[in-house]
């Protein structure tokens, strides 16, 4: 659950701790690129597109979720989703050098498609690797994961750790260490029995 339902809770949350400072770095970069202040309205309009983006790109990332982990299987879907989230951490990381907060935008979507996959596929590999007497168990997991990573980007976003004016590009893109965490540890993990026997006839491997 770590690169999956964790990511959606620990990139829902985080994004409410920096959001002066993000404002500020809308408003300096507004400033130093067109000589002009940043009007108000459109101010808390980029803010609403940063903010609302990921919720477009966990609907596109749901809506080919499916595909993936028939084409892919499940566990190499959510292997690759993990490169997903960590381009976008890398360009969320460096939109503040850089000066560009289209960045920010972009990396918002891509953490979103990330998650969107991740919350439709890990589920269902959980369910179909685990064993009957732990597939209740293993399935409620993911709720855990879930809350799990809401909890945890709400304790890393306070201004004590990463949420003060210095560290939010960090905050943000610190989402790539949960796609690191799978992407270490997944391989060693077996492939769903049902996508081998039903989606690629190998009965041998499924066994």
């Amino acid at each position: 659950g770590i690169g999956g339902t964790f990511q959606y809770g620990y990139n829902v949350s985080i994004i409410n701790a920096p959001t002066q400072h993000i404002h500020s770095f809308l408003n300096e970069t507004w400033t130093s690129r067109y000589h002009m202040e940043l009007n108000p309205d459109l101010l808390t309009f980029l803010w609403s597109v940063i903010a609302s983006v990921f919720s477009l790109g966990g609907l596109c990332g749901a809506l080919i979720g499916g595909s993936m982990a028939i084409r892919l299987g499940r566990k190499g879907a959510l292997l690759i989703n993990n490169i997903i989230a960590i381009l976008a951490a890398i360009l969320m990381g460096i939109s503040f050098p850089t000066g560009l907060f289209e960045l920010l935008i972009v990396g918002r979507f891509l953490i979103g498609i990330n998650s969107g996959i991740g919350i439709c596929v890990q589920p269902l590999y959980i369910g179909e690797v685990a064993p009957k007497h732990l597939r209740g168990g293993m399935a409620m997991g993911s709720s855990v994961f879930l809350t799990g990573g809401i909890l945890t980007g709400q304790i890393i976003g306070l201004r004590e750790l990463l949420g003060g004016e210095m560290y939010w590009p960090l905050l943000l893109s610190s989402s790539c260490f949960p796609a690191f965490a799978q992407l270490l540890f997944l391989p060693w993990f077996p492939e769903s029995p049902r996508y081998l026997l039903i989606d690629r006839g190998d009965e041998l491997s499924c066994a």
